[in-house]
């Protein structure tokens, strides 16, 4: 057996991307790996070879069939029969066509005002010391999903609980993480069905009625893509914002300067996205047939990685990669390319948008409460952020 580096990588210090991912830019930008569940594959570094594998409809996401590639051994969040990311045409085509109507920006346009009301909500109730993640990133995106999927009241100690055991990699067992899923699932089945009975004008409730003539979501389908939508809508979130916020203000020239130019936030946010993605890709494709890449050939039934990580700092696509420049032409890969780029992209963009929008509004002498070194970092886990943030607002 081929001795390959094992992936995923592992953050570096303070969430850092890993110091491997420039290495192989510069000597193997698209040199295998060897994956948890023993498998290998291709790992793009590169951001030309990153958008030509998301973007070419030759590299499959379903690794359902047999002798498909897998990233992890046993159950895996990231390939569920019924979600979306793991589905190729047809059936890919079919789901989407019905949710495409979900987060259209017309739609996610309308729920600015709610979010501003709820942020400001919560930041006139923070006191005067207090931990951003625990306090703030995470019980905001909750409050949020729940509003927009329009289903209050929704258990967010368990549903936090579930979130972090599926997506952790190494504190528990598949079985265990699998155990969590189905109790997941479960308690979402019982949201829609309750749901059904008392109808509303949610995300949910759109969710549920959407048709394509006489197609329609099946129940596998709601119940997956509603848990997949509740773990996006505030793990992903929360973890966004957790390392943004800990960026801007370290140092804090960043958080000063959307104080004083608040026009420039929209930027701000999309470099944001950029550099404060919340760990390493979990997503494999397979070439359908031979594929040249510009670094190299993947050959028909191998696996890639599109690590967007990695691409998202291509110093030769973003110079001084690590700076945040509001001013940048090229465009990020966070949200994917091609008929998988990700359907919440305008929700995730505007809720950023307006909590920052809110913060440096109404908090606008924010600061941390001590130094940056001594933030303690999650371990363990796909999402990779601060564990806590004490920060202070004057």
């Amino acid at each position: 057996m081929a001795d390959f580096e094992q992936y995923p990588f592992g953050p570096g210090p303070r969430g850092a991307l890993a110091d491997a991912y420039a290495v192989r830019r510069d000597k193997d930008p698209l040199g295998k790996v060897r994956l948890p569940s023993g498998c290998t594959a291709y790992l793009t570094t590169t951001y030309q070879d990153t958008l030509a594998v998301l973007s070419d409809p030759r590299f499959g996401s379903d690794l359902s069939r047999p002798g498909s590639p897998r990233m992890f051994s046993g159950f895996s969040l990231f390939n569920t029969p019924g979600m979306l990311s793991s589905m190729d045409p047809p059936e890919h085509t079919r789901l989407r066509r019905l949710l495409s109507g979900v987060f259209t920006p017309r739609q996610v346009g309308a729920w600015r005002p709610r979010l501003r009301a709820l942020t400001a909500e919560l930041v006139d109730a923070l006191p005067a010391e207090f931990d951003f993640v625990h306090d703030f990133a995470f019980p905001l995106p909750v409050q949020v999903i729940c509003d927009v999927m329009g289903v209050p009241g929704i258990d967010t100690v368990r549903v936090r609980a579930w979130s972090d055991a599926m997506l952790s990699t190494s504190s528990l067992s598949p079985e265990e993480q699998m155990g969590a899923a189905m109790e997941f699932a479960a308690y979402i089945g019982e949201v829609i069905a309750a749901h059904r009975d008392k109808p509303g004008d949610g995300l949910l409730a759109t969710m549920i009625h959407a048709r394509d003539g006489e197609d329609r979501l099946s129940e596998e389908e709601l119940v997956t893509n509603t848990l997949v939508l509740f773990l996006a809508g505030h793990e992903t979130t929360g973890t966004a914002l957790s390392r943004s916020m800990l960026r801007l203000l370290n140092p804090r020239d960043g958080y000063e300067s959307l104080v004083r130019e608040p026009g420039l936030i929209p930027a701000t946010v999309e470099e944001l996205l950029r550099l404060e993605l919340v760990g390493d890709s979990p997503f494999l494709r397979v070439a359908r047939q031979d594929v040249e890449l510009p670094s190299g050939t993947v050959r028909e039934g191998e696996a890639v990685i599109p690590s967007v990580s990695s691409a998202n700092v291509d110093p030769s696509v973003f110079p001084d990669p690590d700076v945040v420049r509001p001013e940048r032409q090229a465009q990020h890969l966070t949200f994917g390319r091609g008929a998988h780029f990700c359907l919440g992209a305008n929700l995730a963009r505007m809720e950023l948008q307006e909590i920052l929008g809110v913060l440096v509004t109404r908090l606008p002498d924010l600061r941390l409460a001590g130094p940056a070194e001594d933030v303690p970092w999650t371990e363990g886990v796909l999402t990779v952020r601060p564990e806590r943030l004490d920060v202070r607002k004057e």
